[in-house]
């Protein structure tokens, strides 16, 4: 296979994405880049000149021509694909953004990439509530024909990929066009965290990609994080944050949302929670403030209007269950005074002791039954209502 030229401009050394299109918009092309002589490239160091002489005088017998030969087979081993900008098969949505990545990787369905995609990202230390909400939105989206777009990290991300990839197993609608995609910080062979080896295997299974700017072998760095976040958003019409602390990468995602013209979506929450700040912070500033599925639907639908839509009826959340309520009966009064208390935001034992009258006792022994019983979980955040 010959290298795609865009393949080969960006392997030159010291030849980032943004020099990259740099020297793409003063020449017009990749082709023109490298068919350029040195002296009318001054801003390229010895080392990118040498190289790129080299490859001008005997182009496949080039050390450039060979690192971008071994990459694809790297590609080919892994089972995944290499996509240059100037494949008809490079998504539109990301061609968008500033200084989208000259080349792509991708491992599963290729045209995933092309469907109508929300983000949907958070904390990777969420609450219990956060996971829920994410599964939920995740779920009820999907459903509706759209794909799940995420960064496969630990908290919101695993658990919008997952919920999306239970509701392909479960959903018998022959309408039902939602997959998951998970947007990488490393090579499409090296699973970040490795804990979500077998969830990136099930996204595969399930119709759904992985992908990523970065090459095979390629393994984790911090500043490979904020790269992937705006691939993550440059894929998807909006993005959704459902739970983030003011400091964090999903609001770097959404910073990257708003400079490329799609829809930021935030979720609020307590003002208790430091895990909402990021959301509320977002909303102040001009994020749409969601409490359901068909908020985020509403607003998209003009985007969206090709395709048959439904949002499934609360009976239908896989989440939910009815007899909840009649089972509240059956819990002790402490039991029921704590679960009141604890509501859907976490609650310490200090603060819980603040709450009522009962002693420590009294209240450790209804909160190990309360959580023997599966009404609440203890987090980092303290105690909450499932």
């Amino acid at each position: 296979m010959t290298p795609p030229l865009s393949l080969l401009l960006s392997l030159l050394p010291r030849i980032g994405v943004n020099r990259y299109w740099s020297l793409v918009n003063a020449f017009g092309s990749a082709e023109n880049v490298l068919n350029a002589c040195s002296a009318s490239l001054p801003e390229l160091s010895a080392a990118t000149k040498t190289q790129l002489s080299e490859y001008q005088k005997r182009p496949t017998d080039s050390a450039l021509w060979q690192s971008a030969c071994a990459i694809i087979e790297s590609v080919d081993q892994a089972g995944g694909h290499l996509i240059s900008i100037e494949d008809a098969r490079y998504p539109d949505l990301l061609t968008e953004i500033h200084n989208p990545p000259p080349v792509i990787y991708v491992k599963g369905n290729i045209n995933a990439l092309s469907l109508p995609q929300v983000a949907i990202v958070g904390s990777r230390h969420a609450t219990h509530a956060g996971l829920k909400n994410a599964a939920l939105f995740a779920q009820h989206l999907s459903e509706n024909g759209l794909t799940i777009t995420s960064g496969l990290a630990l908290g919101i991300d695993g658990a919008a990929h997952q919920a999306t990839v239970r509701s392909l197993h479960t959903n018998n609608n022959a309408n039902h066009h939602g997959k998951t995609i998970a947007v990488m910080a490393t090579g499409i062979d090296r699973i970040y965290p490795k804990k979500h080896q077998t969830l990136a295997e099930e996204i595969l299974v399930n119709d759904g990609a992985l992908v990523t700017e970065f090459p095979p072998k390629t393994a984790p760095k911090a500043d490979h994080f904020p790269r992937r976040n705006r691939i993550i958003s440059g894929l998807s019409l909006g993005v959704l944050v459902v739970e983030a602390a003011v400091k964090s990468g999903s609001l770097i995602t959404a910073k990257y949302a708003i400079e490329q013209n799609r829809e930021v979506f935030a979720i609020p929450n307590s003002i208790h929670n430091a895990q909402s700040k990021g959301c509320h912070q977002l909303i102040k500033h001009g994020a749409h403030l969601v409490e359901n599925s068909q908020d985020i639907m509403d607003h998209l639908q003009s985007l969206i209007s090709h395709l048959a839509l439904e949002i499934p009826s609360t009976a239908s959340d896989p989440f939910y269950s009815g007899s909840k309520e009649k089972e509240k009966s059956n819990l002790s009064p402490d039991e029921q005074m704590l679960l009141d208390i604890i509501g859907f935001d976490p609650k310490t034992m200090d603060q819980l002791t603040l709450s009522c009258q009962l002693n420590s006792q009294q209240i450790s022994i209804a909160l190990l039954s309360l959580e023997m019983n599966g009404w609440i979980k203890l987090s980092n955040w303290g105690y909450e209502r499932v």
